[in-house]
């Protein structure tokens, strides 16, 4: 089609949505607006949104509400009726999208306060197993218990370092843990009762 031919073709769709204006737009004239105007309006919401099935789908909806009824054209010149319609639906889905990214983040922040939160209760669980060892466990026990899971040190190591044997470190780190265990079961039961 020439460009003489198009231009004859729009001026054409003009006239149509001004006759349809004054009885109401039918099937036939939305479909002739649409074989002369998609190209242009999905390039537009192509160049707005860099997305071609939400370029597609701006200007279906377009289209769909003048077949629906609740777009009515009320221009003389139905290609700028159009093209705004587009535009303005396009800014609509940039704007929505906004907000989605908006909630996205402080869902994030959310999250982020939420592991905060666990790392708080992590270290109160810390100084609450630290005051039980303290106050619980035998002078040997204690020095077995840190070395070992503080320090990080093998049993092997422990036992070098506390100048006993293997066994004893064994023996020593088996009581600290059950007694650990048994203060931290009983605990968790009060706070669920």
């Amino acid at each position: 089609m020439t460009r003489k031919e198009m231009t004859n073709e729009r001026a054409q769709s003009d006239v149509r949505i001004n006759s349809a204006e004054r009885g109401g737009i039918g099937r036939s004239q939305i479909e002739s607006l649409f074989k002369t105007h998609y190209t242009e309006m999905y390039h537009l919401a192509l160049t707005l949104l860099f997305d071609e099935a939400e370029s597609k789908d701006v200007v279906s909806e377009v289209f769909s509400n003048l077949l629906s009824g609740s777009s009515v054209v009320r221009t003389d010149n139905a290609r700028a009726f159009l093209l705004a319609s587009v535009r303005h639906r396009c800014l609509n889905v940039l704007q929505h999208k906004q907000v989605q990214e908006r909630f996205a983040r402080l869902l994030t922040e959310d999250t982020d306060t939420l592991v905060s939160d666990n790392i708080v209760e992590e270290q109160i669980q810390m100084e609450e197993l630290m005051y039980y060892v303290r106050e619980n466990l035998s002078a040997m026990e204690q020095n077995v218990f840190r070395l070992r899971y503080l320090r990080e040190m093998t049993c092997q190591e422990v036992a070098e370092a506390l100048n006993v044997s293997r066994q004893t470190v064994h023996t020593h780190l088996k009581q600290s843990v059950e007694k650990i265990r048994k203060f931290f079961n009983s605990s968790e039961k009060q706070y669920d009762d």
